[in-house]
Order: C-alpha cells, then sequence, then structure tokens
C-alpha cells in the first residue's frame, strides 16, 4: 500500500483532510456486442484498454478501497459537502501521484 503525506487545512472551520491525488485504475469492461468466436473474445480483450485516470480528494482509504470525490463545496459552513464519490478498490490502482502541493 503507498503512504502519501496527509495535508489537513480547516474547511469551513471543520478539519478535512485536504489530500489530491492523481490515480490510473483498471475498470471492469464489458462488451455490448452479441455472441463472438473465442479467438475474436480473446483479441478484444487484447485490444481494449480498461484503463482510467481520475483526481480527487482522498476522503477515506482503508486496505481494501480508496474513496475520493472530485468536487467539494461550502455551502453550509458548518458542513461541507462532496460530491462526485468514487468508491475504486485498491487492487485495481496501478498508478497513484499525491498532487495535495499543487493546491492551496
Amino acid at each position: 500500500m503507498w503512504r502519501i503525506q496527509k495535508v489537513t487545512t480547516t474547511f469551513n472551520k471543520i478539519k478535512m483532510k485536504n489530500t489530491l491525488i492523481y490515480i490510473e485504475w483498471c475498470d471492469a469492461m464489458v462488451n455490448q456486442n452479441s455472441w463472438m468466436s473465442l479467438e475474436d473474445a480473446k483479441k478484444w480483450a487484447k485490444t481494449e484498454n480498461w484503463t482510467v485516470s481520475e483526481v480527487g480528494f482522498l476522503l477515506e482509504e482503508t486496505s481494501e478501497y480508496i474513496l475520493i470525490a472530485n468536487k467539494k463545496n461550502s455551502y453550509d459552513k458548518n458542513n461541507p459537502e462532496v460530491g462526485g464519490l468514487m468508491k475504486i478498490p485498491i487492487t485495481w490502482i496501478r498508478k497513484r501521484i499525491d498532487l495535495s502541493k499543487h493546491i492551496s
């Protein structure tokens, strides 16, 4: 598992981690076409790109998954909100970069 620096800032009077990360992860895929031969199925699996690039605020990390949000707001000063949530299994993540130093 990766170790990243946790940056804590005051976000609307509530302490929130302000860790921004870039990740590349492999997503599950489905072929919506009709039936195909076993040879064509293997060819499809080898040629399709299943890598997703994502940037978001790290909200939670466990041994099984990470939870990120791609946006947060300050409409309610006592209860900040987040949106665009993604829960990604740790085993699907191929690359991870801490971008926290690039935000204030």
